[in-house]
């Protein structure tokens, strides 16, 4: 009874660093990150097999890459709100499973349109996945660890091409396509069955009264929601994930496309490899750099703006010198090393969400995480049927339309970059938000 009810002033002074319970949910979460990227980059590892055997036009393939983020942000939004009301443990379980079950279900498709169903399908149930998780591991992270905390989490992300690329490519060439779905469903639904006996949520760290930490949870409400959405923090901090979504959204669709039909790679040449799969290791290392430096900044500084904001604009602009220049260069090498090296501004990610857990009420950073990745990751379905659009409009020659769209995500980046160095400043939001725990304790029985 007593561990529900310790204080904000409490919580500051015991959590000093990650419990080792917490850290055996953060190695769920970030093996579900694993699994979560691996069944989105799939379809772009078959993305020649498919296109053959469905005869895909440059825009049907960008709907079928693109169809995954349909109701991608929309379920985001309301699965992530719901996880506040159900738990993050339920709802994670029930999606995982879905990603399972339509993973098994793509080895029966044989036509188009049921390919592009089962990746809305698909894209419905991933789209909830990163916004609770944040919210599932923000209890067993203190502020001063939180940078490093979802870092570590979000690296799963960047692994899970590294370690399933080498294999997944292996199965397409030897096996065909449908076996590399047909293993990422299994492996999904084993996380399945670890999740439900092992993973446990922490009611002791909401800060809600008594009587709601015991069962009823708190209402989402959402005049406080979008009142905290539309705020310049966070509005601004959507902007630059967007950006990031954009790239990261042509990295998984259209890249291993470009390897092959403008650097004329193979699927089993080793540069091909390296170029679909060292992006995410290195962006994973990159994260976990980054979260460690900011985690130690913000310990020095007590400045949000100076250890988090400012790396985030460093790498967007970082990100989009990198990409520009990936499909400028005449290099075969060249253009696959600045393709990896562009996959670092996807270590903005997690200081993002941390920065919006620090300017939000733990009440509602479910619901606004939900809101927040919903909106963020719109360019997953914009972005590759623009680009097919962009290729087809030069009269399906590769090389220049897909030229002239990683251009455009280069040129998002760097916005991206520029309005969270000019507009993200959260430190006063956090200092008042924290007041406000403190000044709320104890919270009257209603």
């Amino acid at each position: 009874m007593s561990e529900l009810i310790e204080t904000p002033v409490q919580r500051k002074q015991q959590r000093t660093s990650i419990s080792p319970f917490g850290w055996v949910m953060i190695a769920l979460l970030f093996a579900l990150g694993v699994i979560n990227f691996a069944d989105k980059a799939v379809l772009g590892l078959a993305a020649i097999p498919i296109i053959k055997e469905f005869h895909l036009s440059a825009i049907q393939y960008g709907l079928v890459s693109g169809s995954l983020f349909w109701l991608f942000s929309l379920s985001s939004v309301l699965v992530t709100a719901w996880a506040d009301v159900v738990g993050t443990k339920k709802v994670l379980a029930l999606l995982a499973t879905t990603w399972a079950l339509v993973q098994f279900a793509t080895l029966f498709v044989t036509s188009f349109p049921a390919l592009l169903l089962a990746r809305v399908v698909l894209g419905a149930g991933e789209g909830p996945s990163y916004g609770t998780s944040v919210t599932a591991a923000a209890p067993w992270l203190p502020p001063d660890r939180r940078a490093f905390g979802l870092g570590m989490m979000t690296f799963g992300s960047s692994i899970g091409p590294v370690v399933f690329v080498p294999l997944l490519t292996f199965m397409i060439v030897a096996v065909g396509w449908r076996s590399a779905f047909a293993l990422l469903g299994g492996i999904g639904a084993l996380w399945v069955i670890i999740w439900l006996v092992v993973a446990r949520e922490r009611l002791a760290e909401r800060s809600t009264p008594v009587h709601e930490a015991h069962g009823a949870r708190r209402r989402t409400r959402w005049s406080q929601v979008l009142l905290h959405i539309f705020s310049r923090n966070v509005i601004f901090s959507i902007f630059a994930a967007f950006s990031v979504y954009w790239g990261v959204a042509l990295l998984l669709g259209w890249t291993p496309v470009y390897l092959v039909t403008v650097l004329h790679l193979k699927l089993t040449d080793p540069l091909y490899i390296a170029g679909v799969s060292l992006p995410w290791l290195l962006q994973g290392l990159t994260l976990i750099a980054c979260g460690a430096l900011a985690d130690r900044a913000f310990q020095l500084t007590g400045s949000v703006r100076r250890s988090r904001v400012l790396p985030v604009a460093a790498l967007l602009i970082l990100g989009a010198m990198f990409l520009y220049l990936a499909v400028s260069i005449p290099s075969t090498l060249g253009a696959v090393t600045f393709f990896i090296l562009a996959a670092t501004a996807g270590a903005a990610i997690p200081l993002l969400a941390a920065i919006v857990l620090d300017v939000t009420p733990e009440e509602n950073r479910g619901s606004v995480q939900g809101v927040v990745v919903g909106l963020s990751t719109l360019p997953g379905f914009i972005a590759p049927f623009v680009t097919g659009v962009m290729i087809q409009a030069t009269g399906n020659q590769a090389a220049v339309g897909l030229h002239n769209a990683y251009a455009l995500a280069s040129l998002l980046l760097l916005a991206g970059g520029v309005a969270a160095m000019v507009f993200v400043r959260p430190d006063k939001v956090m200092q008042e938000l924290s007041s406000r725990e403190v000044s709320d304790w104890p919270i009257p029985m209603r």
